[in-house]
């Protein structure tokens, strides 16, 4: 276990958009909804069934940042270029589902499931005005009515997840899906790093910063302490299993999917409701502003500027500055403290679609997505394109709005072989041939072996039907 943990923190890259959710020959589109329909009568995997990896960007671009030359090579470090391509607000997220084990049964009245899975996720979210106070100076934000707005906030979170799944048909165009799930919490941190307001006069330009506290809470997997100037260092490196047992939690997944008719339907999901405890060496920083001297004024530090023989003392005298920074440490009062118990929710997602057989082979739908990494909903319209042949073979194309980006175009291949099942989805092709500049990538494979002869749900209604034609007579 220890070993396959390293695995996924190499990795570069909990929710997922994928065109794997819209396939309909492959029992893992049910991820995306619990009710999603499964042809295979079984189906299991091991280790290499599904491996999901990417990442998702709205702001940082490589190309913005650096001047070019004539061959395309960066020369000189642009940041005012760069600061001008940022959202307000700008994020990065990361994301990992590792499937150790993952199978599959049909039984007379419904399906059933079970998977085993390693989950990780990072996020990180900055507002533009930090790096353009950073790169420019307070000279943009004068006046009481323009202030930086200065934020740094980071997520991140690793644990193992046991599925148990069913999905049934209620009535002849209903059916619905649930999925529990028993957690077992690794790591997780959720930092309130820093969020900031800073004011300058355009008078005096004396500088006000409003600082709210700074809060951050994590839980790690191995004993730690904690010393008397606040540092933090493990007592024991070597892993404990056991502690695994110790940060459990409890989530589950519902959905529903409706046949109108032949030709419509409508579907939706919830999954990730719930929570993890983590019990295990959770500990939480906090700084928050206090009255340290003379630069505080009613709940803010108020910087005026250095007079002369303060610059000088800075540039000239060690001890001077020494001594500054000391005093500028009492502003802050930071304490640390272990926690016995730390609860935290799961990063609930959502998604609602509906769509429309062209023929029994061809399927257009349109959804809508929200999707959370830890530091809030981020919102996504897919439209896709299904084909389905001979209940072996899946072609999925997608085109995804998200993250202020209109170029995500997405492709996904499913073909079952003899009861081997093989398939590779990316939900934004273009982003391989220019990573650094692109939205979201994403990408997932894997290898699964079905059983049984393959049942429609038209089939299966149907046969459901005579089963109870034949219990009447």
């Amino acid at each position: 276990m220890a070993l396959l943990f390293v695995a996924v923190l190499t990795s570069s890259s909990m929710a997922q958009l994928s065109p794997v959710d819209f396939m309909r020959n492959n029992p893992r589109a049910s991820f995306a909804n619990p009710a999603t329909y499964t042809v295979d009568n079984g189906y299991f995997d091991l280790a290499l069934g599904g491996i999901n990896f990417g990442f998702m960007n709205n702001g940082l671009k490589y190309d913005k940042f650096f001047v070019f030359d004539g061959n395309g090579y960066p020369t000189t470090l642009d940041l005012d270029k760069g600061v001008a391509s940022l959202k307000d607000v700008n994020y990065l997220n990361t994301y990992l589902n590792f499937d150790i084990f993952n199978c599959g049964l049909r039984t007379k009245h419904g399906y059933f499931t079970y998977t085993h899975r390693l989950r990780e996720t990072e996020s990180l979210s900055f507002t533009k005005d930090l790096l353009q106070l950073i790169a420019q100076g307070n000279n943009s934000f004068l006046g009481e009515s323009n202030p930086a707005n200065i934020e740094l906030n980071l997520a991140a979170r690793v644990m193992q997840e046991f599925d148990f799944g069913y999905q049934m048909a209620l009535t002849e165009h209903l059916d619905i899906g649930v999925r529990a799930k028993f957690l077992m919490g690794f790591a997780d941190l959720k930092a309130n790093a820093l969020n900031a307001k800073l004011y300058t006069d355009p008078d005096s330009y004396t500088m006000k910063l409003a600082l709210d506290p700074v809060s951050v809470i994590g839980t790690l997997p191995y004993q730690f302490k904690i010393g008397d100037d606040y540092s933090l260092s493990i007592v024991d490196r070597r892993f404990n299993p056991a502690n695994l047992f110790k940060n459990y939690g409890f989530g589950i997944d519902l959905g529903a999917a409706y046949q109108i008719n032949d030709q419509w339907g409508v579907a939706a999901a919830v999954n990730d409701l719930g929570f993890i405890s983590w019990n295990n060496y959770s500990v939480e920083f906090k700084a928050e502003l206090q009255d340290g001297g003379s630069f505080y004024q009613d709940g803010a530090l108020v910087f005026p500027g250095l007079t002369s023989e303060q610059m000088h003392g800075i540039l000239n005298e060690s001890d001077y500055l020494e001594k500054l920074l000391d005093s500028l440490s009492g502003y802050y009062q930071l304490s640390v403290n272990p926690l016995a118990k730390n609860t935290t929710g799961l990063n609930t997602n959502f998604m609602v679609r509906g769509y429309y057989n062209i023929t029994p082979e061809h399927r257009f739908t349109a959804q809508f997505a929200g999707y959370n990494y830890g530091l809030g909903m981020k919102p996504a319209v897919t439209l896709a394109y299904t084909g389905s042949f001979s209940d072996k073979y899946d072609v999925v194309a997608t085109y995804t709005m998200m993250n202020g980006r209109y170029d995500n175009i997405g492709i996904g291949l499913s073909a079952n072989f003899g009861g081997v099942l093989l398939y590779l989805a990316s939900n934004n092709i273009i982003g391989f041939f220019n990573p650094a500049n692109s939205s979201q990538l994403n990408i997932q494979f894997g290898l699964s072996f079905t059983s049984g002869e393959k049942v429609s749900r038209s089939e299966k209604v149907i046969i459901k039907d005579k089963e109870a034609e034949a219990e009447n007579e």
